[in-house]
């Protein structure tokens, strides 16, 4: 297993992993001190038997059981190591699919939001088209009624804007 593959496992998936290999480290120390318990009584009857044909075979016996504990516990790893992996797929797998779920769901949101604001300006554009437009008219209505009741004034300001305009040439 990787060490970036380990940086994604969860506490728990970590703390199993360490639990395992407890119990793993915890069996092979039993089997060593058994298989060393063995070589003494091994060593013991080489030395009783005196001959090295006898110390031979009796060797040989602890060299297969220390063989046969190391390939077990390179399977029990490699078991442990299959399962971690399938563990990790399994959780980008689901880490995947959430956040697909949740960029959806985000983008639903933010159309929804979208599509309120622009509703909601539509409207203030509106009103304000409207307001906008009454206010015109009041002040085009005020301009024209000022503009007829002083025809007088109008009359007047024309008259001396001519006769000021002849005296200068």
């Amino acid at each position: 297993m990787t060490e970036k593959e380990m940086k994604k496992l969860s506490r728990t998936d970590l703390l199993q992993m360490l639990i395992d290999q407890g119990e793993e480290m915890e069996k092979l120390k039993t089997e060593l001190e058994k298989a060393q318990t063995e070589l003494k009584e091994r060593e013991i009857k080489i030395n009783e038997a005196g001959s090295i044909a006898e110390a031979a075979i009796a060797i040989n016996g602890v060299f297969e059981a220390a063989q046969a504990a190391s390939i077990q516990y390179v399977e029990s790893v490699k078991k442990l190591s299959e399962k971690q992996d399938a563990l990790a797929r399994i959780k980008e797998r689901e880490t995947r699919e959430k956040c697909e779920r949740q960029i959806a769901e985000a983008q639903s949101r933010s159309a929804a939001i979208e599509a309120e604001a622009k509703a909601k300006a539509e409207l203030i554009i509106s009103k304000a088209e409207k307001e906008s437009k009454a206010y015109w008219d009041d002040v085009s209505k005020r301009l024209d009624k000022f503009y007829n009741e002083h025809a007088g004034l109008r009359e007047l300001l024309s008259m001396v804007y001519s006769k000021k305009d002849q005296d200068e040439k």
